[in-house]
This record gives C-alpha cells, structure tokens and sequence, in this order.
C-alpha cells in the first residue's frame, strides 16, 4: 500500500512540475498573440475538457504525467527540399511570429519553474525559517575556536568561494579528507574581515568531520520581522529565498559539470523509479512530525526538482527547450530557419542519446533497489 502511496505522490509531484512548465509557455503565448490549441494537465484521455468562446481547449487527462501547451502553427510547412514554410496569413500562428516572440515563449518554461521554485522558498522560510550562516557559540576545542571564530562572525567565504546560505558550506565541505586545510573567512560584527586557516576535526560520535561552531536559526516570518524589524525582516526573507534559488540552479550546474568529467559516476542519477524511493523516504522521515513537517518536506524536493527542471530544459539537448532556443538563433544570424531535414536529423540522435540515457538511469535504479 505505501509503495502504491508513494508512486501516486511523485506523479502529482512530476505533474504540478511540469504543469507550471508548461503555463509558462502558455502564458508568454497568448501575451505574444499566439492561439493556444491546448492546455492539457496529464497526458492521455481526456477525462474532462472545457472550450471557451475563443475555441481555446483546456483539459484534464487520465495519466497524472506532466501536461503540455500545444499552439497554433508550431509544425510550419516544408518543401520537397526541406524548407520550412510559414503561414503568414495566420498572425496568431507560432511561426508567424519573429524570433525574439518565438524564443520568449520557449524561455518562458523554464522560467516559470525558476518562480515556482522561488515562491515556495519563500513559503518554506516564512513557515520554517532558514540556516543563517551566522555564528551563535564555538566549540573550545575544536579547530575553529583556536583559529580566532567567535561568536556574531558571520561566514563570508570559504576555500575562496562566497557564502550566502549555509547549504554551500555542507556542500563545499561534503567530500572533504583528513588532513586538508580549509581557508574561511568570516565578516566580523564590525564589518571587517578576518582570514583563518585550519583543518577539521573528526567527531567520533556524529562520524563525521566539524568545524565546531552552531549557526544561527532565522525562526518564522514573523519572528524575522519581530527581531530586526519589519522591513529589515522582509529583506532578509527574501533575499535568503533569492540566494537559496541560486544555490539550488548552481548545484545542477556543478552537478552535471561532474558527471561530464567523471568525478561522480552514472550510478549518481536518479530516474522516475529512483524518485519513487526519494519520495518514499522523504514522506517517511516527514511524516513522524505531523502534516506540517510532510508539507514542508515535499515543498524542498519540488523547490530541488522544479530549478534542476528549469536548469536542464536550457541546455541545447534535442528535444528540450535549450535546443529550440539554439535553432532560433541560427535563424536569426542565417535570417531564414535551418533546413527542416537537419533538425529532424539532429532530434533523433538527440532522442536516441536520451533514450539510452533514460534506459541507463532505469537500469541504475531498479540495481540500488534490489542491493
């Protein structure tokens, strides 16, 4: 039953993703004058449509995977050459309309999972509160006490990369071996910056590596804007949930950056199978805490989910939006679309790598479920 439970929820999870995804493209379509066909959350038979006056179709399908927003004219015409045709006589076409249009429609996909993210980091930080990279007691005999940490230094920089959440230093810090010096500089109360070197402590009983310091909790919304004021409390509500934002999109960034050079192996990705068992175990720790923790639990993962969404779909990979972006600025230097031929050339070897990939991850999956 808790299987059935949980590969319900990372559909709805998977859907409300990519249905935001697609809204997005909706939304920048009709401001564009483009006639969406379409709007359809799930995939499938229809089980219930609706058709305003306008002839626009809105739908809700069988199988809870995802959505699309299908437009008017995005398929043009080709000769027996292979040149795409517009259809200029239809001004509410997706073709017909120029590049810059086209591109911020396809932009807005990505986009759209960008905000989704950030307006749930804002709810999640109003509810919860966040890690303040700001120190509130050392630990006397650990390495950073005797570099010259106290107590009000707030966390600058680290192996010479900034900090503005404490989630990169556990990231900076995640593969770190004895012996190695770390180079932290933190902001005094006074505004100066103090360098300090040292290496970590081993903690025999967490097993695992420290600095010996506790930072600070921001506590809820309104203990934010009760301790340092309302509009001093507002700002750093929002601009925690901006940095987080960034920190999520820069992880995927650094994430893929090491799958291409071969420092994490393919036995690191995760699958729609493997989501199953992330989700499970997500609901599982959560729900020992009450609905409030579960809710929480499950806003991070779509928050994770939705900015690595945002991040792949820009990337030029046939298929995703990256590559639709990339042709529409070969259009705009050449002045005329690539010949049709090639891009249908391009979007099956982009199809057949994907899908090797997709097999790859599903095999990966099912072997981390059956060790």
């Amino acid at each position: 039953m808790n299987t059935v439970l949980y590969i319900i929820l990372t559909l709805l999870v998977f859907t409300l993703i990519v249905s935001i995804h697609e809204w997005g493209h909706f939304i920048m379509a009709r401001k564009n004058g483009i006639f969406v066909e379409e709007f359809a959350i799930g995939m499938g038979p229809a089980i219930f449509k609706h058709t305003t006056k306008k002839k626009m179709v809105f739908s809700i399908r069988l199988f809870p995977l995802g959505g699309f927003c299908r437009m008017k004219g995005e398929e043009a015409e080709q000769t027996e050459d292979g040149q795409l045709i517009y259809n200029k006589k239809d001004p509410d076409s997706f073709n017909a309309k120029s590049v810059g249009r086209r591109a911020s429609v396809i932009a807005a996909g990505p986009i759209m999972n960008f905000i989704l993210a950030f307006v749930l980091l804002l709810v999640v930080n109003a509810c919860f509160g966040y890690t303040d990279p700001k120190v509130v007691s050392v630990e006397a005999d650990y390495p950073a006490a005797k570099a010259g940490l106290e107590e009000g230094d707030r966390l600058y920089k680290l192996n010479g990369e900034r900090i503005h959440v404490y989630d990169k230093v556990q990231f900076l810090l995640m593969n770190y071996q004895e012996g190695q010096t770390v180079d932290l500089a933190v902001k005094k109360p006074d505004g100066s910056i103090r360098d300090m070197k040292f290496q970590l402590k081993y903690d025999q009983k967490e097993e695992r590596y420290r600095m010996g310091f506790t930072v600070a909790s921001s506590g809820r919304l309104t203990d934010m804007m009760k301790d340092r004021g309302v509009w001093k409390g507002l700002g750093c509500w929002i601009s925690s949930s901006f940095w987080a934002l960034l920190f999520d999109i820069e992880i995927t960034f650094r994430s893929i950056g090491m799958l291409l050079t071969g420092k994490v192996g393919m036995d690191a990705l995760t699958g729609p199978i493997g989501m199953v068992s992330v989700v499970g175990q997500t609901y599982q720790a959560a729900s020992a805490y009450g609905i409030g923790a579960v809710l929480g639990s499950f806003a991070n993962l779509i928050i994770l989910i939705s900015a690595n969404l945002g991040v792949l779909n820009l990337f030029p990979i046939p298929g995703l939006d990256g590559s639709q972006l990339v042709f529409l600025i070969i259009e705009k230097i050449r002045r005329k679309p690539m010949n049709v031929k090639i891009q249908n050339i391009i979007f099956l070897i982009g199809f057949i790598l994907l899908f090797g990939l997709m097999i790859a991850v599903g095999i990966n999956d099912v072997m981390n479920l059956v060790r």
